[in-house]
């Protein structure tokens, strides 16, 4: 391995460690708290209580799930896929909010900042994380598999 192709793997590494973290701890902090998730997602008055209510029990499972599933090659795609969906759900809830002028916490990772900044913040971060989950998902679809070729 060349080492500009070593650094970028490790670069890779590093980013997929990051993203992984940080989607495994969101997601265990609002699986410990569905209630106050569950009033964070109705404070965005996008979705009814009841709708809100089930995505804060399910939709930390699937941060977790798809965090850890970052870190297994055989289902890197998958999850990495998941969490740029995620991400993009997240970021257009969060530009609603600012749009709205909510004075608002955002969710994320339980109790947080509330006000305009702290939302312009989160939506900053959430494209971030956007940017990372999908140019991780793109270099993982060109890498060649076992016995795959890459298509290009």
């Amino acid at each position: 391995m060349a080492g500009g192709a070593k650094a970028a793997e490790l670069i890779a590494r590093g980013a997929r460690l990051a993203l992984a973290a940080l989607f495994v701890y969101a997601g265990v902090v609002k699986a410990l708290g569905p209630g106050e998730f569950a009033l964070a997602i109705d404070n965005y008055r996008l979705l009814p209580f009841p709708l809100a209510a089930a995505l804060a029990l399910y939709l930390p499972w699937l941060e977790i799930a798809s965090g850890l599933g970052v870190l297994w090659p055989k289902t890197r795609l998958g999850a990495l896929s998941l969490l740029a969906g995620l991400g993009l759900v997240f970021l257009s809830a969060l530009a609603s909010g600012v749009a709205r002028g909510l004075d608002i916490e955002c969710g994320c990772f339980g109790h947080g900042h509330a006000g305009r900044p702290a939302l312009i913040a989160s939506l900053v971060r959430a494209a971030l994380l956007v940017l990372v989950a999908t140019a991780l998902l793109w270099r993982e679809s060109r890498v060649p598999q076992k016995g795959k070729p890459i298509v290009p």
